[in-house]
Order: C-alpha cells, then sequence, then structure tokens
C-alpha cells in the first residue's frame, strides 16, 4: 500500500503546526515531526511532551531570522504530525520510528526536522537516514558524550545512544560542546581516537575563539552529507532550564547559532531538536530557544541551497 507508513503519525490541524500553519510539500522544502519519546530518562521524565511545547512556542516567534534577515514565513514547513510510540516497548518503538523515516527520507531534497523526545530516537532516524544518503557524518551538539556502553543495565537510552550508532553503524561522528564525560566514555574515545571515526571538541564556558571555530568547521567541511543532533543541554542551564540532564558551563543560544552558521552548506537533509522536558521548563524559555534554533536553521539552510528567499531587509 503506497504510503502505508503514515498511519503510524498522529496528524495535526494547520493551527497545531509548526509556526501555527501548514504547508504543502510542494509549496517547501521543509518538514516537521515529532517523536514524543520519553522511555528511558534517568534524571527528569517528560520529553514526551517537547514537540507539542516547542511547537505551541513556535507561533509566538516572529519570523524575520535575527542571523541573516530570511523572512522564515514565507518559506513555510510541512508539519506531518507526530509518529506514534509503542507504550512501555523502546525496542518497538526505534523499529518503528526508523521504518517511518526511511519512507520520509526517501523523498529526495527534502529537509526534516524532528522534534523529539529522548535522545534515544537519534539511534532510530540516523540508521534510517544513512541508508537514503551516502555516508553522512553524526554531527552531535551536546552536553555528554553518549558514548556509554551501557547505562543503568540498558544498552538502549539516552546515555548510550551515540555508542550505539558507532557500534552499528561506525559513521564519522563529531561532537561540540560535550563537557560532561564520564571515565568509561573518556577510555573508549582514547581507543579509537587515532582511527579518527570520533572527533570530540570539548568545550567548557560560552569560549568558541577565532582557532576553535576554524578547527570546527574544517572538520566538518569534509562532510559529504550531515545530519545535526542538537541535545538542548548543550546550552547552559541558565539559558535552557527544561532539559532531561542540565549541566553547567555550557554554550550560548547565540554561540551555538554562530557555529551552526558557520557549518550549514547545504548538505545537510536532517537535524533533530532533543531532550528538552516542558515539565521543568515553568517559564516556555527552553521551548522558545529550541523553536528560534529551528526558525534560524531554516533561514541559513535556505540560503545555502540557494531558495529563493524573501527578506525582511
Amino acid at each position: 500500500m503506497v504510503d502505508e507508513y503514515k498511519i503510524f503519525i498522529s496528524s495535526l490541524s494547520d493551527s497545531e503546526a509548526f509556526l501555527g500553519f501548514n504547508k504543502s510539500e510542494g509549496e517547501t522544502p521543509y518538514s516537521i515531526i515529532g517523536v514524543p519519546l520519553d522511555m528511558s530518562t534517568s534524571y527528569r521524565s517528560g520529553t514526551a511532551l517537547a514537540p507539542k511545547a516547542i511547537r505551541r512556542a513556535s507561533k509566538s516567534l516572529e519570523l524575520c531570522s535575527a542571523l541573516n534577515g530570511v523572512d522564515v514565513e514565507s518559506i513555510g514547513v510541512n508539519d506531518l504530525g507526530d509518529i506514534s510510540i509503542v507504550p512501555g516497548n523502546l525496542i518497538e518503538t526505534i523499529s518503528k520510528v526508523e521504518l517511518v523515516m526511511d519512507n520520509i527520507f526517501r523523498k529526495r531534497n527534502r529537509m526534516v526536522f524532528i522534534l523529539g523526545g529522548e535522545h534515544t530516537l537519534t539511534l532510530a532516524t540516523f540508521k534510517a537516514y544513512i541508508k537514503n544518503h551516502n555516508k553522512p557524518c553524526l554531527v552531535v551538539f551536546d552536553a555528554h558524550t553518549d558514548l556509554r556502553s551501557e547505562y543503568l543495565g540498558s544498552i538502549y537510552n539516552h546515555a548510550t545512544v551515540i555508542r550505539r550508532i558507532w557500534d552499528e553503524i561506525k559513521p564519522r561522528i563529531i561532537i561540540i560542546g560535550a563537557r560532561a564525560v564520564s571515565r568509561e566514555e573518556e577510555e573508549f574515545y582514547r581507543g579509537i581516537s587515532k582511527q579518527r571515526d570520533i572527533e570530540i571538541f570539548k568545550i567548557v564556558g560560552d569560549t568558541v575563539d577565532a582557532k576553535l571555530m576554524n578547527t570546527i568547521e574544517n572538520e566538518i567541511s569534509m562532510c559529504k552529507a550531515k545530519y545535526i543532533s542538537i541535545d538542548i543541554d548543550v546550552l547552559d542551564p541558565s539559558y535552557a532550564p527544561g532539559v532531561q540532564t542540565p549541566e553547567p558551563l555550557g554554550l550560548s543560544p547565540y554561540t551555538l547559532l554562530s557555529i551552526l552558521n558557520k557549518i550549514v552548506n547545504g548538505n545537510e537533509y536532517a537535524v533533530d531538536v532533543v531532550e528538552m522536558t516542558p515539565l521543568y521548563d515553568p517559564s516556555e524559555v527552553t521551548a522558545f530557544i529550541s523553536a528560534k534554533i529551528i526558525v534560524e536553521l531554516i533561514a541559513m539552510m535556505s540560503e545555502a541551497i540557494g531558495l529563493e528567499v524573501k527578506r525582511c531587509w
């Protein structure tokens, strides 16, 4: 049956969609889909509520890009809704998410934003992505490296997701912003660092000088295709308090966007934003920052692919 995978997606009304309106696939190259996954959170749960919270916040944002003046309202997105989660079954959920995303990624030249949900979802979405793009790099912004072999007796969870991706796929992985690393993860990284298949740029505090920025940019420029995963806890908790596992001494939103503005070049066709936890975000600042990051990325990516856009200035 054509598009049978769509039975696993809960659709939204146009008013519930990201930005508060919905465009068809023919009108915009951007799709958005939610993955309300919250099964292995180990400190603060609630990530299942994030896709709705981020969408709600997005409707109150002005849509002229602060970084480059692109009018994102004129571009819009096609919001597909949320992938249904299998209650109590993480492995089956990962399989279902991979199936749905595989079908979405088969549609060439579509750029997809994935609203998490806990970071474990990236295992499913990246496995689907790599089936449809030739040897992509996985670029991860995260306070943690998520390279544990297991955590609390489980090998599939938010603290092991990048390790599972490495074990099962062996892609080129670039981690930016890590500042919370276990001894086990550090020993694993040192053991494979000579292969240069995983590169970690540890950043403590909001300190990214020109030399480090150039090094990151040069490293990522070698990627023919990219999947970008943004764990919102890469930001300092003072900017993004509503996350599952907050970690002090993080980046500011402006620094994160500055790095993204340097590395976005049109060969990224998927971005996920994960680990936002609305229950611990009473002021909604984390939801608004998450939505703003997506808006700015749409503007950056539109310029990078040469999309004809309207400008605010």
